[in-house]
């Protein structure tokens, strides 16, 4: 697998445009794990090629300026988070491919786009992916385009200028752990540097040291401004009816976690070997389980999952802990619908068992970050086992009606079960926009 991300280039005279304009211009090439997205139709030359002549200086700015929500913020919606996300908005006049960026913390997914036949721009982009990179290789790739462009304005006498100040700042601020972690969070909330509530960014450090950082990183990432509030409800509202449920095996399974991933791997396959390895471990098989096997596993009270009648829904399920390790977590289940508690329930155990040790509270929550992820593919798994769901189905192409009566046989939503054959390549993507 190719899990590069590069950007290249061939430096080129031009007589016209601002000095920064004509000392970047140049023949480039964007490549994104072995893709091409600079694949282009010139209109007037009447040629495809797979590089495009502009100037790298307004493309370095906008990597530069949105350096830490391309790398942190996961993906959301609206102006501003695709100003920040989408390569179009590098501007400088010149016509980008349809490219956007959507970060989880581990990896970025590139989403490349065929672009409108022209009515202005002389170009035309042909290219159509979605390509999923460590977010090291990103890193790495950005980094050394920064460093190039720098040091080509620099050997043209170019040296003062707004790139070279910017990404002198952006290396520091890496290097600082303390000024790296505020940075990270701030990004996490869906700000640029300097823009978040210095109060808001303040009163969420000051909760790490009871709950964890990477606990506050994800409520941040799911609630934005809205994190304060969040964390207050569930400490306050959420955390007194929770019941203590015990998750069996919980250090021997912890420990083999560490063994499950490969590089390269999506995380849906590394939680979906997890959740195989959890039912062989208490001994489950793949036949669909009853909120009474579930209740009787976990030692809890199986009203805990009938529905609404468990009691007033809460806005996010959570488990919170007391010292790091041991089985004991206590949970409480946001959602309403039976089908919706059990999936929180199986996100909760496979959080408990495989991410952030060091972490007092487990949010369960919308945002689509690495670690929510995880947690989504590993509850899909282990409620709905791929090799029963198959028997189950009994053809690669199951109808509507057969997909409803799988959820109903694994009391799980028929999403579960589309998304399920989705990542399994038995059906497009494009049944979860329907």
């Amino acid at each position: 697998m190719n899990d590069d991300f590069e950007i290249e280039f061939e430096w080129l005279a031009r007589d016209y445009g601002d000095a920064f304009e004509r000392a970047a211009y140049a023949d480039l090439g964007i490549r994104v794990g072995g893709r091409t997205a600079t694949h282009v139709e010139d209109i007037a030359a009447r040629t495809v090629r797979d590089v495009i002549r502009v100037s790298a200086y307004p493309l370095a700015l906008w990597f530069a300026s949105n350096w830490w929500r391309l790398r942190w913020e996961s993906e959301s919606s609206g102006i501003d988070w695709r100003m920040s996300h989408q390569l179009g908005s590098a501007g400088g006049g010149y016509a980008w491919p349809d490219l956007t960026f959507s970060g989880d913390g581990e990896t970025i997914q590139v989403s490349c786009h065929p672009t409108e036949a022209p009515r202005i721009e002389p170009v035309r982009y042909l290219a159509q992916f979605d390509v999923t990179v460590p977010a090291a290789s990103f890193e790495l790739g950005v980094d050394r385009f920064l460093d190039a462009v720098v040091e080509r304005l620099e050997s043209s006498r170019l040296a003062e200028n707004a790139l070279a100040g910017l990404w002198q700042v952006l290396r520091e601020e890496r290097l600082n752990p303390e000024v790296s972690a505020w940075r990270r969070l701030e990004a996490r909330l869906g700000f640029d540097p300097d823009e978040a509530p210095a109060d808001l960014v303040d009163a969420l450090q000051a909760r790490i040291g009871d709950i964890g950082g990477r606990a506050v990183e994800e409520v941040a990432a799911a609630s934005g401004e809205r994190a304060m509030e969040y964390l207050d409800e569930l400490e306050q509202e959420a955390r007194p009816r929770a019941v203590k449920i015990r998750v069996p095996e919980s250090d021997a399974l912890r420990t083999e976690g560490a063994l499950l991933s490969r590089p390269g791997e999506p995380t849906w396959s590394i939680a979906g070997q997890a959740a195989r390895r959890v039912r062989d471990c208490w001994s489950l098989g793949s036949e669909p389980l009853s909120n009474q096997q579930l209740a009787d596993l976990f030692s809890m009270p199986e009203a805990m999952l009938a529905g609404e009648s468990a009691g007033t829904a809460v806005t996010m399920s959570a488990g919170f802990r007391g010292e790091p390790g041991g089985e004991s977590v206590e949970v409480v289940l946001g959602k309403p619908r039976s089908a919706s508690r059990r999936f929180a329930l199986a996100r909760l155990v496979a959080d408990h068992l495989y991410r952030s040790p060091g972490d007092r509270l487990l949010p369960v929550t919308d945002a689509k970050t690495a670690r929510q992820k995880f947690q989504r593919a590993f509850a899909q798994e282990f409620l709905c086992p791929f090799s029963a769901l198959s028997d189950f189905l009994g053809t690669a192409e199951p109808t509507d009606d057969r997909i409803e009566e799988a959820a109903d046989l694994f009391d799980v939503s028929p999403l579960l079960v589309k998304t399920t054959l989705v990542n399994r390549g038995v059906l497009g993507r494009e049944v979860l926009s329907g």
